[in-house]
C-alpha cells in the first residue's frame, strides 16, 4: 500500500471546498492507516493553501479539484524531505447546485471479480482497478453504472458512488465491514439527517430485488435515483424525501447556492 496515493476529490465552490471538514477528516484517517503523522488542521492549513495558490488567484472558482496524496518513502532516512507528496487535478463542475436529476439511471453489477475485505477496504486510494472496471462493463452493456460486490458476495459499492437501498420505507446502507469505500456524502447522511434514520445492514443481490427503491451518493454529484437494475424497476418516493433533507442540510451549513 505504501506505493499508492490516497484521492480526495471535492467539489470547489466560490473557491470553497464543499463539505470541507469530512474530506479533511477522512484523508486525516486514510493517512493515519498508512502510518504517515499528519493532523486534521495540518492538512486544512495545506489543502487552503493549495487552493489558494494554485487554483483561486488563477481565477479559478468553481472546480472539481481531485487530490492525490502519496507517501514520500525518502523521508523515511531523509527527516528533512516532506513526508507527503501533492498532486492536483482541476476539472470543470457538472453543476454547481446539487439538483435532483430526472435522466433515466441503469445500474448493472460487475460479474467475476470482488473487492477484498481488508485493512485498505474503506480508502479512496488510486488502486482503482475494480472500479475502472465496473465503469468499463457498465457502458458496454448500455448501462449507468455498475455495482462492486465484495469477497462475501454482498454490495460493497458502485464504481463512483455509495449505494443505499429503501425496503418497506426503511434505508439501509452497507456497512464499513463490507468495504465501500468510506464516503463523504454517505457520511453526511448517516449523520446530518434529522428527519430520517439509515441503518446499515449487509446486502445482498437478491435485497435489491425485492427493494422498493435504490439510490447511490457522490459528494460531486449528490444524490442519484437508481430507476432499473437487473430488470428491476423502482419507485423513488422516499429517495426524493431523503433529497429534500439532504438540502435542507446543505442549505443551512453549507450555504443556498448550493441547492
Amino acid at each position: 500500500m505504501s506505493a499508492l496515493g490516497l484521492i480526495e476529490t471535492m467539489k470547489v465552490v466560490n473557491g470553497r471546498p464543499v463539505f470541507k471538514n469530512l474530506h479533511i477528516s477522512r484523508l486525516a484517517a486514510g493517512l493515519k492507516s498508512i502510518n504517515v503523522p499528519i493532523n486534521e488542521y495540518q492538512l486544512e492549513d495545506r489543502i487552503l493553501r493549495l487552493l489558494k495558490y494554485e487554483c483561486v488567484d488563477n481565477g479559478l472558482k468553481n472546480f472539481r479539484l481531485r487530490i492525490e496524496v502519496h507517501k514520500n518513502r525518502a523521508h523515511e532516512y531523509m527527516p528533512d524531505i516532506a513526508a507527503l507528496k501533492w498532486n492536483c487535478t482541476l476539472r470543470p463542475l457538472e453543476s454547481v447546485k446539487y439538483t435532483w436529476n430526472t435522466d433515466k439511471f441503469i445500474l448493472t453489477i460487475l460479474p467475476k471479480h470482488k473487492k477484498m475485505i481488508d485493512a485498505f477496504k474503506n480508502l479512496k486510494h488510486t488502486d482503482r482497478a475494480i472500479y475502472n472496471e465496473a465503469l468499463q462493463y457498465a457502458r458496454e452493456n448500455d448501462c449507468n453504472d455498475a455495482l462492486v460486490l465484495n469477497e462475501n458476495g454482498t454490495i460493497a459499492d458502485a464504481s463512483i458512488y455509495n449505494v443505499f437501498m429503501v425496503k418497506d420505507g426503511i434505508v439501509y446502507t452497507p456497512p464499513l465491514a463490507d468495504a465501500p469505500v468510506a464516503g463523504v456524502l454517505r457520511e453526511l447522511l448517516l449523520t446530518r439527517l434529522d428527519t430520517i434514520t439509515i441503518q446499515e445492514k449487509s446486502i445482498t443481490i437478491q435485497d435489491l430485488y425485492a427493494a422498493d427503491e435504490l439510490f447511490l451518493t457522490n459528494a460531486l454529484r449528490g444524490i442519484r435515483a437508481v430507476d432499473e437494475f437487473d430488470g428491476t424497476v423502482y419507485e423513488s418516493t422516499i429517495t426524493k424525501q431523503v433529497f429534500t433533507a439532504f438540502q435542507q442540510v446543505v442549505s443551512e451549513h453549507f450555504g443556498e447556492h448550493l441547492v
